[in-house]
């Protein structure tokens, strides 16, 4: 056991909470086809949202060697100090690279791999299993892409990256299962199912930095899985709001929306609130965590916020187009989040309530676009201080967006307020 998983910073759990309203929903009579969708998204969570992810002691035993590469590797990864010359760079990542695939080349037996994967997909009580599998693969596979953290514009620069066969192989059956198809991790497998139901970080590129850096990169993974906790009574409600409607109540719909709004209200406070330096610290957030989550190869992004459930959810629940194409969705959102979304999509609750002249139930359904509008807006401006960090040591870069044409950081943050100011215009 890492010794700073005890750490002051570490707050109580919120497994509880999660357990009790995932069992809420799964346990909810109702056969209507939204409520269907939610319940797929619990069981696509291992029975929970956010999910419930376990790690190697629950999988099959040729692949726990992972979790002991990442263990091996873990340490090597983080510096305190980046270096600013490039051939120097070139000399640490390459010796990385050369590092974690002799590790994995000593630790993994492929035919094994291959033989347990087949196996192991048609377990569906496995779920949590796989979700950790996810995690720890993709943790990999970043470690893999960059070489080192801070990352440096030595990897930024590269076009292709040969990944190892033996964190290829895995990743194919986790794409099969996720139904994703990005090469790199996204919001489930890097923050959601990293946060151990004991309220720890199970994997962390931190290892053996100072608190700062260990305390910035929990409270990161911390606030979008614990926004999720909050938010998954609001699903609830849009779900059985949906349903009432549809059963010639929209009484019952007013209700659960007006139930929403406030939930809503509560958890946009809680965001702003934990979304501060004291927490999240801007020159640390910026070297040791946006930029190991991005990935800028192939044209394909890494992590954003976009990807975040809620505002998805949010944004499908209420009709704020443009959808993301199928194809985009597809790289890094799990087949049962898109199932939800496009469930919430399809019915487009504001035109109905409009067409049905459910003024109630339309006013509620304003003041959520209101709120969303808020958030996006005081978004905007929190994070300004996070993107706009110089860091000589690599080129401007989103981790959602990759490498940025930007000449520096005031270029960086103008171009990023057009992008969100753009889907701010869009939200009416």
């Amino acid at each position: 056991m890492l010794s700073w998983l005890s750490s002051t910073w570490a707050s109580p759990s919120n497994d509880c909470r999660l357990v009790n309203h995932s069992t809420k929903i799964l346990q909810d009579p109702s056969n209507h086809p939204a409520m269907k969708c939610l319940r797929d998204l619990i069981l696509g969570g291992g029975g929970t949202w956010p999910p419930t992810a376990t790690y190697d002691d629950t999988w099959p035993a040729p692949l726990r060697v992972y979790d002991s590469v990442f263990r091996a590797m873990e340490r090597l990864l983080p510096v305190e100090e980046s270096s600013l010359d490039p051939s120097s760079n070139r000399q640490i990542i390459d010796a990385f690279r050369a590092r974690m695939r002799q590790e994995l080349v000593q630790r993994v037996c492929i035919p094994e791999v291959v033989q347990t994967l087949e196996e192991w997909q048609s377990q569906s009580d496995a779920q949590s299993a796989w979700l950790g599998f996810f995690t720890c693969v993709s943790f990999l596979r970043h470690a893999y892409r960059w070489g080192v953290t801070p990352i440096v514009s030595v990897a930024q620069t590269e076009t292709s990256v040969d990944i190892p066969p033996e964190l290829n192989v895995p990743w194919a059956a986790i794409q099969r299962r996720f139904g994703i198809s990005s090469p790199s991790g996204c919001m489930t497998s890097i923050c959601y199912s990293n946060l151990t139901s004991k309220d720890h970080l199970q994997y962390s590129i931190t290892s053996g930095m100072p608190e700062l850096h260990r305390s910035t990169e929990y409270w990161n993974t911390k606030l979008v899985t614990d926004m999720e906790v909050k938010i998954l009574p609001v699903y609830h409600l849009f779900a059985q709001a949906i349903a009432c409607i549809d059963t010639g109540d929209p009484g019952g719909a007013h209700k659960a929306l007006h139930l929403a709004n406030d939930t809503l209200r509560d958890a946009m406070k809680y965001f702003f609130n934990t979304m501060v330096e004291a927490k999240i610290s801007h020159t640390v957030w910026m070297a040791y965590v946006q930029g190991f989550q991005g990935w800028a190869l192939e044209s394909v992004d890494g992590i954003s916020g976009g990807q975040s459930l809620i505002f998805r959810t949010l944004d499908s629940f209420l009709g704020i187009r443009p959808w993301p194409t199928e194809e985009k969705e597809r790289l890094h959102i799990p087949e049962s989040q898109r199932r939800w979304l496009n469930c919430l999509r399809n019915y487009d609750i504001r035109a109905v309530a409009k067409d049905r002249g459910h003024d109630e139930v339309t006013a509620e359904l304003d003041d959520l676009v209101k709120q969303l509008r808020l958030w996006r807006m005081g978004h905007m401006r929190r994070m300004q201080p996070y993107e706009s960090v110089h860091r000589p040591e690599r080129k401007t870069m989103t981790a959602g967006i990759s490498v940025v044409d930007a000449s520096n950081e005031e270029q960086m943050i103008l171009h990023l307020k057009q992008e969100l100011g753009r889907r701010l215009a869009q939200t009416v």
